[in-house]
């Protein structure tokens, strides 16, 4: 249960229909970002990122442009709850894995079949193959960026870091995926 604070009472507007994603991370971390157009056709986001107790680490709001669609505001949203969790997580070593957001989807048809109910097996095998997609989006945009002979230093330094968060969003995934699988063949009887 997330005990919100007056950043997330103050964006609440019930009658303007949001976008959200969710996202429990390995540590035990919420983090909900949600995304909607204002009366004025200005994208609005809220990002809240709770700790394993629930209370609030950080929520923010922020308006960003008119025009804007709500889904390219999520997708801002969740870059800004990422750059919440990498400032106030603890020290990691730079080979461990680091914690990282899954992908942001905003086909509504998608979005239905993960709110089915699933097995724990069938849930993690779908966040790997997520992370899978992610990861091979990514290395293809660094290595479309690597052949041009012209590169924006801040084009190149936001695709080096998305390929660097595919890696290890798919390695927390993977982990937990070949976990659960060792898990479950482990109860069943011999």
């Amino acid at each position: 249960m997330r005990h919100r604070g007056t950043g997330y009472w103050l964006w609440t507007n019930t009658r303007l229909p949001f976008q959200t994603y969710e996202e429990v991370l390995g540590n035990g971390v919420q983090v909900e970002v949600r995304a909607r157009i204002s009366p004025l056709g200005f994208a609005q986001v809220f990002i809240g990122v709770y700790g394993r107790n629930g209370w609030a680490i950080s929520e923010e709001s922020h308006d960003r442009h008119g025009g804007e669609p709500r889904a390219l505001a999520l997708r801002w949203g969740v870059a800004r709850a990422r750059e919440i969790v990498l400032e106030t997580q603890a020290f990691v070593a730079p080979h461990r894995v680091q914690l990282a957001l899954g992908p942001v989807i905003t086909d509504e048809s998608v979005l239905a079949l993960r709110c089915m109910e699933m097995t724990e097996r069938e849930r993690l095998k779908l966040k790997s193959d997520d992370a899978w997609i992610e990861y091979q989006a990514a290395k293809a945009s660094v290595l479309t960026l690597m052949r041009s002979t012209k590169v924006d230093p801040r084009v190149w330094a936001e695709q080096k870091e998305r390929l660097l968060q595919a890696i290890d969003r798919r390695a927390c995934v993977q982990r937990a995926y070949l976990s659960c699988l060792r898990s479950m063949s482990a109860a069943e009887p011999q």
